[in-house]
């Protein structure tokens, strides 16, 4: 019973894949037929790709990471026996054509990118890879500039974004994490006016905003989503559209299972005592798959399984017998995992004596930004090199490179960093050099720059009040005409009239003026001079003074440091003074200083976030020891997330100080009622407070502050 129903369940595959491949056909007219690839004069690779009709015109585009080059074939379907091919010949790995909506997508798996051209002829498409131009870096590819970034509504609900540069663009990369779509472009230069933030929300599209901003050479596209989507990226010429749609529910359920981890077609099995190979062979025979099973698979197994998918209870079966599977193709190999694990460690021997007899040769690799000495010693960290005695080279160990399992540099690696030129010499495989090389192309390049730009105010309100009497007693020289009583008279803000000698007789005229002379300005003291006794002259001075001020003292540090580089810069005085020790005195040397320490990290979405230590000291004499002043200490340490070019303020430091006093004639002033008159208060209150403003401002390549 349980075989009919296997094999009606097969024969239902088997019809819905031939019905599937009849849609495909009727869909689209063009199909691709055949791929085929070889080796021509000059170091190149030609690619052939025959079409069932005149072949259309294709858009293409390049990803530098990992290295592909891709072709767009619009009402084009794939009639293909193996999507996936492998090539194999100097830098073009794999060939791989997949078609979906419509649209056939044709994509070169590379080594490493190299100039191409492309050509129709006929019902053909010729490739040709011109491996002896390989393209080192992006800067090589050529300076582009984006012309508009648009965002439209598709005929079926999804949303394109669209970006038009003033060339044909060769370095766009699209990957998505998690709900953001991020999409690269480098080499390409941006308007001002174009980095900006698209609000999209009210095109019922999965896209809600798109944030585009420069990256040095570089531009991103920040792409934020409010549903679950699928996207597909394509090119036309000088125009990349990327199509964002929202996902079916068919879709979203097919998703589902993929996150479950099984999406085989579902099977149920109920057997009792029966040998572990008879399964295995039964679940070959539903899946139409080749199975290879080792001697050593032996026993029994009882299993009842009702409609699981039949990946998921092939795992079972082999968890519980201990069994492992490796598939290859449409063959699966079922084994014991330390058979299978014994044979794996073969393999990678086998591979890595084929590697030691391979011939070195020697190549240098020029680095632009990083010293050969830190690329050596990063290597060495990796584990890739073993330091040498000498430091000057590095012997490599083995280690994981490719996903076809060659390592970086092999074991007979050499490396040699010369600092005057800044090269890397390197002695290894032709392989391996070229992985290297792939390797050093993401470590070396530019570090980008952050300004610092602090302030640092410190802003301070004073009142200061006083009232009272205040007397005076002056001796007065009557011989002199005009002696010292009357000059210092005049010092003091009194006019004398007529320059008349000061004595103890009586004078004609006035001797004091009650004009405006008697007020002085400074300290609003109002002046009388009423009595003389004894060759001295008694005055009065009434003070009702009162005064309020702001004041503020602004320091501005700036300092310029790499991404991720602490930097410090400081300003102020060493204060000299003598320390005891055992050989005698010496001199040592104390700082108040104002110094701001900073280490600067960009993080994505052009943002910087800061490590802080500003201090500022001032040297108080009036509070010295042994002629070494006090000083007055304030300091912030802080950790903070600033965008770029915005301006944080990092708290204050509020102080206080509030004084009042009597100045009094004694015994006089201690009077009641009357003693006021013999008394003088002041009263002071003093606030201060340290406030500091951050603004960092990333800097571009030319070193000029965006």
């Amino acid at each position: 019973m349980n075989s009919k129903i296997i094999f009606k369940q097969f024969l239902l595959a088997v019809l819905w894949g031939i019905s599937i491949s009849v849609v495909g056909a009727v869909h689209a007219a063009n199909m691709l037929e055949d791929i085929s690839f070889a080796s021509i004069p000059g170091d190149k690779v030609q690619v052939v790709l025959q079409f069932s009709e005149t072949a259309p015109e294709p858009g293409t585009f390049t990803i530098d990471s990992p290295a592909r080059i891709a072709l767009d074939f619009p009402d084009t379907g794939v009639a293909l026996s193996k999507k996936r091919q492998s090539i194999g010949i100097g830098l073009a790995r794999s060939i791989t054509a997949v078609a979906a909506g419509g649209r056939t997508r044709v994509v070169l798996n590379m080594v490493a990118l190299t100039k191409y051209s492309t050509e129709i002829d006929g019902n053909r498409v010729v490739i040709v890879l011109d491996e002896a131009n390989v393209a080192r870096s992006t800067a090589s590819l050529g300076r582009n500039t984006i012309k508009d970034i648009d965002f439209r509504l598709g005929d079926e609900g999804e949303g394109n974004i669209i970006i038009t540069f003033s060339e044909q663009p060769k370095n766009v990369n699209v990957k998505q994490e998690y709900e953001k779509l991020i999409v690269e472009v480098k080499n390409v230069s941006l308007p001002r006016n174009l980095e900006r933030r698209l609000d999209v929300n009210d095109f019922n599209t999965p896209v809600s905003f798109i944030d585009t901003f420069a990256s040095g050479k570089n531009i991103r596209l920040l792409v934020d989503t409010k549903s679950e989507f699928e996207h597909l990226g394509y090119q036309a010429g000088n125009t990349f559209t990327i199509e964002v749609k929202g996902l079916t529910k068919a879709q979203k359920e097919a998703r589902a299972k993929a996150k479950f981890g099984y999406s085989g077609e579902r099977l149920s099995l109920n057997f009792q005592d029966i040998e572990v190979r008879a399964v295995l062979q039964l679940i070959a025979d539903f899946t139409g798959k080749n199975m290879v099973t080792s001697d050593t698979v032996s026993g029994s197994i009882t299993l009842r399984l009702k409609n699981v998918p039949w990946d998921q209870a092939l795992a079972i079966i082999l968890k519980t017998k201990g069994l492992g599977m490796r598939e290859e193709g449409n063959v699966m190999r079922v084994a014991p995992a330390e058979e299978l694990a014994a044979i794996e460690k073969q393999e990678l021997e086998a591979k890595k004596q084929i590697a030691d007899l391979l011939p070195l040769v020697t190549e240098t690799i020029q680095l632009q930004y990083v010293p050969a000495s830190s690329v050596v010693k990063l290597l060495d960290d990796m584990g890739e090199t073993e330091a040498s005695k000498n430091q000057a080279s590095s012997s490599s160990g083995d280690a994981a490179g490719d996903d076809e399992g060659a390592s970086y540099i092999s074991s007979r690696a050499t490396i040699v960093g010369d600092d005057r030129t800044n090269k890397l010499i390197v002695r290894d495989t032709a392989r391996n050099i070229s992985q290297l090389r792939n390797l050093i192309e993401q470590i070396d390049t530019p570090t980008r720059q952050v300004l610092i730009d602090a302030r640092v105010v410190s802003a301070g309100d004073d009142f200061n009040k006083q009232v009272g009497l205040k007397w005076n007693y002056r001796t007065v020289d009557k011989d002199s005409h005009q002696g010292g009583g009357v000059n210092e008279l005049k010092e003091r803000g009194f006019d004398v009239v007529n320059n008349r000698s000061v004595g103890n007789h009586k004078t004609a005229d006035a001797l004091v003026d009650l004009g405006e002379g008697l007020i002085n300005g400074k300290g609003g003291v109002f002046g009388l001079t009423f009595a003389f006794i004894n060759n001295g002259l008694i005055d009065l001075e009434i003070s009702a003074s009162q005064e309020e001020g702001t004041s503020e003292l602004i320091s501005s540090p700036r300092v310029v440091t790499t991404n991720g580089s602490p930097a410090k810069i400081k300003a102020g005085t060493e204060i000299p003074y003598l320390e005891q020790n055992e050989s005698g005195n010496t001199v040592a040397f104390k700082d108040a200083v104002l110094s701001l320490e900073v280490t600067p990290l960009i993080i994505p979405g052009n943002k910087v976030h800061m490590e802080l230590k500003i201090n500022k000291d001032v040297p108080d004499f009036s509070q010295a020891v042994l002629g070494v002043p006090a000083i007055d200490t304030k300091e912030i340490l802080t950790s903070v997330l600033v965008d770029n070019g915005d301006t944080v303020v990092l708290g204050g430091i509020f102080e206080r100080e509030l004084r009042t006093g009597t100045d009094s004639v004694p015994i006089l002033g201690d009077i009641p009622v009357i003693g006021s008159a013999f008394r003088v208060k002041n009263k002071q209150d003093d606030k201060s407070e340290l406030i500091i403003f951050i603004t960092p401002k990333i800097m571009d390549e030319t070193l000029s502050v965006r």
